[in-house]
């Protein structure tokens, strides 16, 4: 029950995620800078899980968590591992191509159906999907992506054709897509962007935004209808390194 957008600019890119959770759920620990598999990085965590859903490097890649509910695998016994787990695996992503290969390895057999999206410094991005069954990957995604828990084909399309609507598709106003997440067209509701329903509901916003020499997190703790959007954690971009780059150009 999420939904992410972003668009690429000249320096690089702005994201935007609301996450959407059950009212049973903790509150999340608010983001900040963590040192996962080695690398700076800027994440909220589930304190219920101990993962996150969305996490910024300090190269500059963001990586981000949606859930696969119209493709949930039988469920054949519950020692499932946490999905928020497989964003810290990737938090210290540093190639598009490398991250891929990482995610074909894997043995996904103990996770719920996902999709994993990464974009990288230059708007490149890779979605990973594991839909319970086979595992595929998707190059350049187009925007908007979400979820939702309850009639789901009904509840994207529904939030694709308001973002259309808006003709956010070739804008660059952060604003807009700020009022975009905050949305209750067409009504406050399991249906709209900032999602309300009796048991579930928009917790959070995240903004991320990554130029040519900072990487920046904000971050609503609450629906971003009524929340207030904190003020910017930090980092400065660095190079990734040079075995991840001359990997890079040896795939194109």
């Amino acid at each position: 029950m999420c939904t992410m957008t972003w668009f690429v600019s000249d320096e690089g890119y702005e994201l935007f995620f609301n996450r959407d959770e059950r009212i049973s759920r903790s509150r999340a620990k608010l983001p900040d800078t963590q040192t996962l598999n080695g690398v700076k990085c800027i994440s909220p965590t589930d304190t219920d899980a101990g993962g996150t859903w969305i996490t910024v490097n300090e190269y500059g890649f963001t990586v981000c968590l949606l859930n696969h509910y119209q493709f949930q695998q039988i469920e054949t016994y519950k020692a499932w591992i946490s999905r928020g787990e497989i964003v810290k695996t990737f938090a210290d992503a540093s190639n598009l191509f490398t991250s891929e290969k990482l995610f074909r390895s894997m043995s996904l057999d103990d996770y719920r159906a996902f999709r994993m999206f990464i974009i990288a410094p230059d708007g490149n991005n890779r979605l990973l999907v594991w839909d319970g069954h086979k595992a595929r990957v998707e190059v350049n995604v187009t925007k908007p992506k979400s979820s939702s828990s309850v009639d789901a084909l009904h509840v994207k399309k529904l939030r694709k054709d308001l973002f259309q609507n808006l003709k956010l598709g070739e804008s660059k106003d952060v604003d807009a897509y700020i009022r975009y997440h905050a949305s209750h067209l067409p009504s406050r509701s399991k249906e709209s962007v900032c999602m309300h329903r009796e048991d579930a509901n928009t917790v959070s916003f995240s903004h991320v935004s990554v130029n040519a020499k900072t990487v920046a997190f904000r971050y609503a703790d609450g629906a971003p209808c009524e929340a207030v959007i904190g003020e910017p954690i930090c980092l400065n971009l660095i190079e990734a390194p040079l075995t991840s780059r001359k990997r890079a150009v040896a795939i194109t």
